[in-house]
């Protein structure tokens, strides 16, 4: 795990304990506290606040200051981070609190393999000058994932208002240019009423795993097109080229296997978002906006009926907040929403509509030469050689899904092991043993 070197205040001031701490980690800080309580030495009640930190480095009030805020969208507070860890290695600033008087606070940040130590919640003092002009300068970040609202502060004397500008637009570009994010799998919720970000799997499905006929590939091959090989196209006649596609049919068929193969075989060229429910209710337009940092975006909706319905059948708060956000979804070049649903019907006829869900494609239960690719695949992988597909394929209920037939051979191998055979499969179908069902009736 990288660690940002600390660098020490050099700027006269008072001699307490406390001040010589100021610029320290807080782990640091804590266990000299503790050493000093041991050895009853008396350390300063009040720590050092960040009116004082400006004093000390501007020379003037706060109140007498310039201050310009950034906020930061959450998919750039870790980039923001590793701006400021640059800034402290390279430039060597004065290190205080933050905005809320706390001690410095750094935050310990991985993304797929990689872990990083960076700045959080810390105020970083550039005198005389600073790395972006002439003049002093205060950056006061909150960063933290306890802050819901990430924000980095600029603070400089009113004569310097020109410096702060232009070290705004210096540091935007800082942040947006290298985000460690771009082209990995993040799954996103909502925290705080805001959202955040973890990195996630991807999918290890490819086409050849999934049972389904060549139609539905190429109506989702022709959406992909409008964000990879058709996209210079389209955007030299005006055209978008974001689309919305919907999977629609019956739990098990593969919706969600579909789209997450679409998503792996994007990955890398494009940032893949799978987005929960909370955040589909409350904060996809946020979503769509990380396209400017993180895009091109391939966003994951899954069952998108559950949430959303038609007008009048209950909060309509949800499917107004997904139209929105679909309506802004365009304004971003080259994003991809893949959305399931197990029933079309319950969503209003609104969000189906054009420039929304441009495609609604169907995917059906396997027919019979389906589920045989299906069942030959599973048995494959367990050298299942004797048993006699047809016989088995013949035997399934006509509304199986291919999870039905997974499932089958999952509670077979339960019963016979490595040695399963067709007599134990024909007895999982016979028995509908592999569909879950609740009891009927009630508890007393």
């Amino acid at each position: 795990m990288t660690r940002l070197p600390q660098k020490e205040d050099t700027t006269p001031a008072t001699t307490s304990t406390l001040d010589a701490l100021a610029t320290e980690h807080p782990h640091v800080r804590r266990a000299v506290t503790v050493i000093a309580q041991l050895l009853n030495d008396a350390l300063p009640a009040d720590p050092v606040s960040i009116d004082t930190f400006l004093t000390t480095h501007l020379r003037a009030d706060r109140h007498e200051l310039f201050v310009q805020v950034m906020s930061i969208n959450p998919a750039s507070r870790i980039a923001a981070g590793l701006v400021l860890g640059d800034l402290i290695e390279n430039d060597s600033p004065a290190i205080g609190p933050d905005e809320d008087d706390a001690p410095p606070r750094w935050a310990e940040r991985s993304v797929g393999d990689d872990e990083f130590s960076v700045p959080a919640d810390i105020s970083l003092a550039f005198t005389p000058d600073n790395p972006f002009g002439s003049g002093p300068l205060v950056i006061s970040s909150l960063l933290s994932d306890a802050n819901s609202r990430a924000t980095i502060s600029l603070y400089a004397p009113n004569e310097l208002r020109g410096m702060v500008s232009r070290a705004v637009v210096e540091l935007r570009r800082r942040i947006d240019s290298p985000n460690p994010l771009r082209g990995r799998v993040l799954s996103v919720s909502v925290v705080y009423n805001e959202i955040s970000l973890s990195a996630a799997p991807a999918s290890s499905t490819t086409r050849a795993d999934i049972a389904i006929p060549d139609s539905v590939w190429r109506e989702v091959d022709l959406s992909i097109s409008a964000v990879t090989s058709r996209h210079e196209i389209l955007t030299a006649a005006g055209m978008s080229t974001s689309r919305g596609v919907l999977l629609a049919g019956p739990p098990g068929v593969g919706k969600t296997a579909i789209a997450r193969t679409i998503a792996a075989e994007l990955l890398g060229d494009f940032t893949v978002v799978l987005v929960e429910s909370a955040a589909v209710m409350a904060k996809l337009g946020s979503v769509y906006a990380m396209a400017d940092v993180l895009g091109p975006l391939v966003v994951i909706l899954d069952d998108v009926d559950l949430y959303v319905q038609r007008r009048g059948d209950g909060d309509d708060s949800a499917l107004g907040a997904l139209l929105s956000a679909l309506d802004g979804a365009t304004a971003h070049d080259r994003v991809l929403t893949i959305a399931t649903t197990n029933d079309p019907r319950a969503l209003d006829g609104a969000a189906t509509r054009a420039a929304r869900f441009d495609s609604v494609i169907e995917v059906n239960p396997p027919d019979d030469a389906a589920a045989e690719a299906i069942l030959s695949g599973v048995l494959a992988r367990i050298d299942a050689r004797d048993v006699d597909v047809a016989r088995v394929v013949a035997a399934l209920p006509r509304d199986r899904s291919g999870a039905d037939v997974s499932e089958i051979v999952r509670r077979a191998i339960l019963v016979d092991g490595a040695e399963l055979t067709t007599a134990t499969l024909l007895s999982v179908i016979g028995s509908r043993a592999h569909e879950a069902a609740l009891p009927t009736g009630t508890y007393l």
